[in-house]
């Protein structure tokens, strides 16, 4: 009897063995992502040493309730005496500990985790600096990271597949050359111990799409990789707040999106955005259509997607109460079936909603109407309740209860004929007896630097106009001819981007030309293939 129960268990554990969950498979599955920032990782003085409470089981069941099924955990190994300075490297056994019962937590409430190197700047800035001639020394920066990742791979080789290990955080400043070195040498260490594993790894500078895309693949024969990247982007909007459009949103990250999309149909190496977010000091509205964005392309492109929270600016989990703001109910519940395009605007018999049904099997429509802080300040959510009930395919809603000089918030909840439920993002408007305070025009003629630059094969051009004008936008090449007419009519005032698409032309350096009324602006990009 006990020889058949041992045989019994070593098939299952051969066969466990033989069907390791694939990087395909798990990014499918990782489709509701959320950083637990500024803990593990921070130094110095400990995991509480930048304003967060120690990490408690509870956190975990907490986001699985909320909606999420993963997570992402920051981790720097190398400051505050975690990891000796002298060979052998060895990781403090207590640090160790407290990392393997985090991640434990995590597992146990069947979240998917990515654990990482986190704020590595002891081995980035070493191997940035080629002013540096003792070999030694970035020899020595080398091998205690390997030593570390050495030492991880092996602590942790026994947990689930749904532990997946991240290479380095943002290699910023370390060269390319250097990035992918380090990269294909950890992955070979890392498989000495965990052959299917599944392992993470970016381009340099500040891991975003385009520096992903260029990134050399550590080893083209791994069938367990994941290319990840990072968004903050619009850019200045989403790591230095104020205000922006819908439009220039939704153009960035689509275009980001694509390139990571495309690159991932070519290579076969499935993309996980580790991180993004939009600071608490941007404009309410673009905020939370932002988020919604992310979510919402995420899921229509097959990338999973990872909110930045760092108790702080990016705040969505309150970790002392646990308890979250209004963008959890976007990332957990925002499809690509959900009602979007949602407007808001001041009348004289109310306030006037306008939105975009992009389904036809709506069974009810709610109307939510929110009370609450300052959200837009991120000092507390939003509490919505059910207010009005509207039609199955309206898209107009018409609130002539709300007063003059307050500040409303409005979201849509959708019952589905199957009985599932979708949801809008949420939007606000401070009313007042003439006017509503939404984005403010703009009040110059404006060029914007295109983004991702350097690129390939798209870019996005963004623009602004304070008055209606005839706009012009042209491509040149560095010899004057146009290689493009990208723009040529008249443009209402607003914020205006447009995508500009290179696949057909040769690398080089471009010029585009922005003509508006009296004003014109010149700006170079550089096209890389």
């Amino acid at each position: 009897m006990k020889i058949t129960i041992i045989l019994l268990l070593g098939f299952a554990l051969r066969a466990k063995a033989q069907t390791p969950l694939t990087a395909q498979q798990i990014v499918r599955q990782m489709t509701r992502g959320i950083n637990i920032g500024n803990s593990l990782e921070a130094y110095p003085g400990g995991e509480t040493s930048w304003g967060n409470p120690l990490m408690q089981k509870s956190f975990f069941a907490d986001l699985r309730r909320a909606g999420f099924n993963a997570v992402r955990i920051p981790v720097t190994w190398g400051y505050d005496n975690r990891t000796l300075w002298a060979p052998p490297y060895t990781i403090d056994s207590t640090f160790m500990a407290r990392v393997d019962t985090v991640v434990s937590w995590a597992l146990d409430n069947g979240l998917f985790v990515i654990m990482n190197a986190h704020h590595e700047a002891w081995l980035k800035d070493t191997l940035a600096d080629n002013a540096i001639a003792d070999t030694a020394y970035v020899d020595s920066a080398l091998a205690r990271f390997d030593s570390i990742w050495s030492q991880i791979a092996t602590h942790f080789h026994a947990k689930s597949d749904s532990l997946t290990f991240e290479i380095l955080n943002e290699p910023y400043p370390a060269p390319a050359a250097a990035v992918n070195k380090l990269n294909a040498q950890v992955l070979k260490l890392i498989r000495r111990t965990n052959p299917t594993r599944v392992v993470l790894y970016s381009g340099y500078m500040w891991s975003n799409s385009a520096q992903l895309v260029t990134a050399q693949i550590p080893d083209s024969s791994d069938k367990y990789l994941i290319g990840y990247y990072h968004s903050y982007d619009p850019w200045p909007f989403g790591l230095n707040g104020g205000d922006t459009s819908n439009a220039v949103i939704l153009s960035v990250i689509e275009s980001e999106m694509n390139q990571a999309a495309s690159w991932s149909q070519r290579t076969g190496i499935p993309v996980v955005l580790g991180e993004y977010g939009f600071m608490k000091s941007c404009s309410y509205n673009p905020r939370m259509y932002a988020y919604a964005t992310i979510v919402d392309q995420a899921l229509q492109h097959g990338i999973s997607p990872f909110a930045w929270d760092d108790g702080g600016d990016f705040t969505i989990f309150y970790r002392n109460n646990g308890t979250f703001n209004e963008i959890k109910d976007i990332l957990a519940h925002t499809s690509p079936q959900s009602p979007t395009n949602l407007g808001v605007s001041q009348i004289s018999g109310g306030v006037k909603l306008q939105w975009h049904n992009r389904n036809t099997e709506n069974d009810s429509i709610w109307v939510q109407r929110g009370v609450g802080g300052a959200p837009q300040l991120g000092v507390s959510g939003v509490t919505f309740l059910d207010y009005m009930e509207v039609g199955p395919t309206d898209s107009v809603f018409v609130d002539s209860f709300a007063t003059s000089a307050s500040t409303y918030y409005y979201r849509l909840s959708v019952t589905m004929k199957d009985s599932s439920g979708l949801q809008s993002y949420p939007i606000m408007i401070t009313a007042t007896p003439t006017e509503v305070v939404q984005a403010k025009a703009p009040t110059k003629f404006q060029l914007m630097n295109n983004y991702p630059n350097p690129f390939n094969p798209t870019t996005v051009i963004s623009y602004q106009l304070p008055v209606t004008s005839h706009v012009t936008l042209r491509v040149y090449d560095v010899l004057g001819r146009e290689v493009a007419a990208l723009v040529s009519e008249n443009e209402t005032a607003g914020y205006k981007s447009v995508t500009f698409d290179a696949s057909k032309l040769p690398s080089g350096v471009y010029l585009y030309q922005l003509q508006a009324g009296n004003f014109a602006s010149v700006k170079k990009m550089l096209l890389i293939k």
